[in-house]
């Protein structure tokens, strides 16, 4: 892995290199070997996914050190890893947990542009002066997802002291302060098809969507309609046989 490209060609290279465009979401039920399990999964199924992506599920119950150990073997197979963390607050901090992570082996850091144009340019900066990438959340897969991202915003005028009565919907909002602090991937749900068809008429981002299994994502919809890197998780890491079934999602892909 060339450490000295940026985030975006590295799991460009490593997707090409590995013919797949699978994002692995390693969130696990609660169990006691949180550790070892992250492991196998990534010796068994690094062939057919370039990246990982961890959340809460293992952020939280294990150490830094631990989770360097994660990233450190996803990086031996030329995986990228990801932080998925919503990262929400003031500038400083974010500025502070981004170096933190970055600094643990992940190569990016999902962020909730609900902080703002400033803030979120600010954290894009941050990362990439650590030579890291900031991945922004701009419509979650959920069914409650619509009462945030999709709801109806009003639009101030910054040139005057009033409010004027143009409105448009929270997401786009969050596709426009993508585009101009020049993230590096934006998330949009597997189940938000009218959205991922509309991003995509004007993609300038790559496009990663969860949603898929459990939640009701089609696969081969999202990937008619813009989805670049399919983020799955539930449905592998809770099989009974996740390298069978990665291998027939991967083949599903091949066609698009």
């Amino acid at each position: 892995m060339n450490k000295l490209a940026s985030f975006c060609q590295r799991i460009d290279t490593c997707s090409k290199s590995k013919n797949s465009k699978i994002v692995l979401a390693i969130d696990p039920l609660p169990r006691t070997d949180l550790l070892d399990f992250a492991r196998m999964l990534i010796n068994l199924l690094e062939e057919y996914i370039c990246a990982i992506k961890l959340n809460f599920h293992l952020i939280l119950p294990l150490s830094a050190l631990q989770l360097s150990e994660i990233n450190d073997l996803a990086h031996s197979y030329g995986l990228q890893s990801i932080a998925d963390i919503k990262l929400n607050d003031i500038p400083n901090t974010n500025e502070i947990v981004i170096e933190c992570l970055l600094k643990m082996g992940f190569d990016a850091v999902i962020v909730n542009p609900f902080i703002g144009k400033e803030a979120l340019l600010s954290a894009v900066n941050r990362a990439h002066q650590n030579n890291g990438g900031i991945i922004a959340l701009v419509y979650m897969s959920h069914i409650g997802a619509k009462e945030g991202f999709g709801r109806r915003v009003v639009i101030s005028d910054k040139n005057k002291d009033k409010i004027n009565n143009n409105t448009t919907l929270m997401y786009k909002v969050f596709v426009e302060y993508a585009r101009a602090c020049k993230v590096d991937g934006i998330v949009v749900g597997a189940t938000q098809v009218d959205v991922l068809k509309e991003i995509s008429r004007n993609k300038q981002i790559s496009i990663y969507s969860p949603g898929f299994g459990t939640q009701g994502g089609d696969i081969q919809e999202a990937a008619k309609n813009g989805t670049d890197y399919f983020i799955i998780g539930r449905s592998i890491v809770s099989s009974n046989d996740p390298l069978n079934f990665i291998k027939e999602i991967r083949d599903r892909l091949s066609f698009f």
